[in-house]
């Protein structure tokens, strides 16, 4: 049913108009509202322009922050010929560059300057003596320390770039540029620590499964350039990462097993 009436037209345009206009002072008024608590500029107004509550008393309104007249700071401070690790005699020469007259010293200023060295792998060449007892002819080898069987990379190295990539997330072109270690080999590096600690996740899921108190869930994560999920299986003392291609219940059943755990498990209610 259409209504064809131009009075009733025009009454509802106007309700509408007179909507939109209550709709935006609403707005304003929020804004003020907010400005008057927050500042003007919001939640990112500095602390030291934030308005003063309406019951806050003279005294805290007139107290100015920071330190005391008179404070010693704690500013960073200038290394001495103790404290430094290399001192650096930086000179001017001994002839003015303009008219080729003698220069003579006025005074030597010292800048302190902290720096950093390119991170860059020590190649090492192991001799390794093999000998034999003259008597009972019993044959002594000498193993090349810290580091893995028929590996090229030493266990500092490796324990290194382990930790620039997993716990600081750094990528491993960057690392690859840091240390010169091609990319395919810090796969395989990768991949091979990889196996060594495969066995700890069966002792870590026994672990999680005893704990009174667990939590699972996941969230979407991309693996190999592909979507994926990333599951966490964590107590107060361990945290167990599955990062997946799917959602499916499997995923948790891999990790809580076939039997009925004790304890309580905290989760968001998903099927899975």
């Amino acid at each position: 049913m259409v209504n064809n009436c131009q009075g009733c037209l025009e009454k509802q345009r106007r309700i509408d108009q007179l909507l939109e206009e209550v709709q935006g002072l609403k707005a304003k008024l929020r804004y003020q509202e907010r400005k008057g608590k927050e500042g003007f500029f919001g939640s990112s107004t500095p602390s030291s322009q934030v308005p003063f509550k309406a019951n806050t008393s003279e005294e805290k309104r007139n107290y100015k922050g920071g330190a005391r007249p008179g404070h010693v700071g704690h500013g960073r401070k200038a290394h001495s010929k103790d404290t430094a690790d290399e001192i650096i005699p930086l000179d001017v020469g001994e002839i003015c560059p303009d008219c080729g007259g003698l220069l003579k010293l006025k005074q030597i200023k010292e800048r302190t300057v902290i720096e950093s060295e390119p991170v860059k792998p020590k190649k090492i060449l192991y001799r390794l003596y093999h000998k034999e007892c003259s008597r009972c002819q019993h044959a002594f080898r000498a193993k090349a320390p810290a580091v893995l069987p028929k590996s090229l990379y030493g266990n500092q190295m490796t324990a290194q770039v382990a930790g620039m990539h997993y716990f600081h997330g750094i990528p491993m072109g960057r690392i690859c540029e840091m240390t010169e270690i091609p990319l395919g080999s810090l796969v395989d590096l990768f991949h091979r620590l990889s196996g060594y600690f495969a066995p700890v996740m069966d002792l870590l899921k026994e672990q999680y499964r005893l704990s009174p108190v667990k939590h699972a869930d996941e969230t979407g994560w991309r693996n190999d350039g592909q979507s994926g999920y990333a599951w966490l299986f964590c107590t107060p003392e361990t945290n167990l990462f599955s990062f997946q291609n799917t959602r499916s219940a499997r995923v948790p059943r891999s990790t809580l097993g076939e039997k009925k755990l004790p304890g309580v498990w905290v989760v968001d209610r998903y099927n899975a």
